[in-house]
């Protein structure tokens, strides 16, 4: 197992500060940058975690985006941008709350 060195993001008060008020957090960065490591890093249950990577993920998010974020609280969503659908979705369920 290699050994694995974790560097300290400047950015990680900030997000906290913002996952505890806000309903929607969006990390954006380079590939291969850290953004999963840190938000798993940062919350202790982070929910359910998708990836639109996955076909049937991708699916799903295209095909019935409010019904995929219906019963969702807390969750990472990776590679949103492959389905905008969802951040309409995701934008009408946080209105309505």
């Amino acid at each position: 197992m290699p050994n694995l060195t974790f560097y300290p993001r400047h950015i990680e008060s900030r997000i906290t500060e913002a996952m505890s008020d806000t309903p929607v957090v969006l990390l954006a960065g380079p590939r291969q940058s850290g953004k999963t490591t840190l938000v798993c890093q940062l919350s202790d249950s982070v929910g359910r975690y998708l990836t639109l990577d996955d076909e049937l993920t991708l699916m799903s998010a295209k095909e019935d985006p409010v019904g995929m974020i219906h019963n969702l609280d807390c969750a990472v969503i990776e590679e949103v941008q492959r389905a905008p659908s969802l951040l309409l979705a995701i934008k009408k369920s946080v209105d309505e709350d």
